[in-house]
């Protein structure tokens, strides 16, 4: 018997499935003892196979879904000190324009840089005085999505609808 860590789990089931085969052409008839401890020693190293195999499959799963678990941490974790330190730059920036102001600077160069203070350009920024809900009609921006649970609903309650149909439920598995 191959080593089942280099055996696919297909490959394990083709053989069980040649096993099962096996047994079908004889119809079922084992009688001759040897023949019957060869197939039963068989069957039992496949399965034996297969559920080692199968073993492997759900640590290698969760082992993968640990190290994403972390790895998703550790990119908040990352993404926190980033935003942390992008809001202190922004606001040593703020200080930096409010210190040129007050001393009516527009550029000085250092060592290293060259520090100018310029207005920005582009289109002027709106300020809001009120909620864009109490804004007039011609000023607001309605977005449209489909109410899912409305239309599954309706279909659960036995309603044809032309533009919409329940679909399958997919397969998950489950590692206990």
């Amino acid at each position: 018997m191959p080593d089942s860590s280099h055996r696919t789990l297909f490959a394990i089931s083709e053989d069980l499935q040649a096993l099962y085969d096996r047994l079908e052409a004889l119809g079922g008839d084992v009688t001759d003892p040897e023949v019957e401890a060869t197939l039963d020693a068989w069957f039992e190293d496949l399965i034996e196979e297969r559920d080692v195999k199968l073993d492997n499959y759900a640590a290698l799963i969760r082992e993968l879904e640990a190290r994403a678990a972390a790895r998703r941490e550790e990119a908040r974790r990352l993404t926190d000190r980033a935003r942390r330190d992008e809001d202190q730059a922004a606001y040593l920036k703020n200080r930096l324009v409010l210190f040129f102001q007050q001393h009516g600077l527009k550029s000085v160069e250092t060592r290293r840089y060259r520090l100018t203070v310029a207005r920005r350009g582009g289109r002027a920024p709106v300020d809001l005085h009120v909620d864009p809900e109490a804004l007039p009609e011609p000023f607001r921006r309605v977005k449209v999505s489909a109410d899912l649970d409305a239309i599954r609903e309706a279909l659960e309650r036995g309603e044809t609808l032309e533009f919409a149909e329940l679909g399958e439920r997919g397969y998950s598995l489950r590692i206990l």
